[in-house]
């Protein structure tokens, strides 16, 4: 008898557990952004990715004066608040190791970056991974 309740505990627990996981799986910002990513995907006949220049995005108002971002180069002169929301909309994996950052090490990044004579995104991803390992 003590088997069977404790076989019918198990079972229940794993009944709720496998119930609420994918709900919280649903509110995943990292898992949004991916599903978005994937439906902006287009596919060839042959079911091949199909070539798409990104080398140029457009830039959102925020930044009026700076309509695209090409390669790797990031605008210059964005105050802290301006390059925050750039490193959000246009290079979200960048940001999500970013926001990880004490706030003495995000002004860090942000005060290299201002710094910069060319300011790229693979300098700004270097400083943010190297203050985060620390």
């Amino acid at each position: 008898m003590a088997n069977v309740s404790r076989l019918f505990f198990c079972g229940a627990f794993l009944g709720v557990m496998l119930a609420v996981m994918p709900a919280v799986a649903v509110d995943d910002p990292y898992l949004k952004m991916l599903e978005a990513e994937a439906a902006a995907t287009e596919l060839d006949s042959d079911g091949q990715l199909k070539k798409q220049d990104n080398r140029k995005k457009p830039a959102t108002s925020l930044f009026s004066g700076r309509s695209t971002l090409e390669g790797e180069d990031l605008p210059k002169g964005l105050g802290q608040q301006e390059f925050e929301a750039l490193l959000e909309k246009n290079f979200f994996g960048t940001y999500a190791f970013f926001r990880k950052l004490n706030s003495t090490d995000k002004n860090t990044v942000y005060h290299r970056y201002s710094k910069a004579d060319k300011p790229d995104l693979e300098n700004v991803r270097q400083n943010v991974m190297s203050l985060l390992k620390r």
